[in-house]
């Protein structure tokens, strides 16, 4: 089974998502071919194979959906490749899509164990916002995975990174449908798909003034920074932070919850973090049963002794 992995990259450095899914796909086949949509420099091509990667595809192309069926479908297909990875982030939830509909491949989303294989593909996936787990069987030759953070740690290979081109099929009957494309940076230094400790925060705040302390106690933990849907409703804070059902679904090593009740709206955006920390005042918050760890006192007293005590 040839596998193909879609990376992203930082400031050209490869994330620690991606470096988890050429983990994965060494996993199923040493032999992994790996593309990114970001224009990297030749040194940073060839570091790649202490990744996990055998072959890059050199790519000039953005992945709207013109580009996707002129080139890399047919890259895909004269490859014979027939495992598709991505890590799960906003960006690639378009393409999987696409390439699942265009290549006629299953596409499976939340990919939450490593795959086994037994004459069909067999795996876990979390389903019902992260409240249970499926077992999955594909009977096909074929699957496109989207991996949940945090499923399988990223080892480190010694391979020789080996440079090919798209194939690129001209053809101009092609179009794309997008009339403009607009875009912004978000607010943050550190992105929540990228966090590794999230300190987030709810109405216990009680305004967008005090915020900073949130901010402050996320810079030393070098953490990024979230928030409940009425928070973000309320325009105390940028929508991109909601996490939760109707926000980002997030996995972090870490997350700590400040003055968040714990609906299960937002439970659903933040129950795959390995450690659930919270801090509420009050004791019977639904939270503290979601909680390895839980701290009843006020934000005010708590979080400027938290701060202090990391200082």
């Amino acid at each position: 089974m040839s596998v193909l992995v879609f990376l992203e990259f930082n400031n050209n450095e490869l994330k620690e998502t991606s470096k988890q899914a050429l983990t994965y796909a060494n996993g199923i086949n040493k032999n992994v071919y790996a593309i990114s949509e970001s224009k990297i420099s030749n040194d940073v091509v060839e570091s790649l194979g202490k990744f996990g990667v055998s072959i890059y595809l050199i790519n000039a192309v953005d992945f709207k959906e013109n580009n996707i069926l002129k080139c890399i479908i047919p890259t895909i297909e004269e490859f014979k490749i027939n495992c598709i990875i991505f890590p799960k982030t906003n960006s690639f939830s378009y393409l999987s899509s696409i390439l699942s509909t265009k290549l006629n491949f299953p596409l499976i989303n939340n990919v939450n164990s490593v795959a086994r294989f037994e004459n069909k593909i067999c795996l876990k996936s979390t389903i019902f916002s992260g409240k249970a787990e499926a077992d999955i069987e594909i009977d096909s030759n074929s699957c496109i995975l989207v991996l949940n953070k945090n499923i399988i740690n990223s080892a480190s290979y010694k391979k020789s990174v080996i440079i090919k081109n798209l194939i690129n099929k001209n053809d101009n009957s092609l179009s794309n449908n997008v009339v403009s494309l607009k875009k912004e940076k978000l607010e943050g230094d550190i992105l929540l798909n990228d966090a590794d400790i999230v300190v987030s925060a709810g109405r216990g705040l009680k305004g967008p003034e005090n915020w900073k302390m949130i901010e402050k106690l996320a810079k030393i933990l070098n953490a990024g920074t979230a928030c409940s849907k009425p928070v973000s409703d309320a325009g105390w804070r940028p929508h991109h932070e909601h996490v939760g059902q109707t926000g980002l679904k997030i996995s972090p090593n870490i997350y700590i919850a400040v003055g968040i009740s714990g609906a299960i709206q937002h439970l659903a955006g933040v129950n795959s973090s390995k450690i659930i920390v919270v801090i509420n005042n009050d004791s019977e918050a639904p939270f503290f049963k979601h909680a390895d760890y839980g701290i009843i006192g006020d934000a005010f007293d708590v979080i400027p002794k938290f701060i202090d005590a990391l200082k």
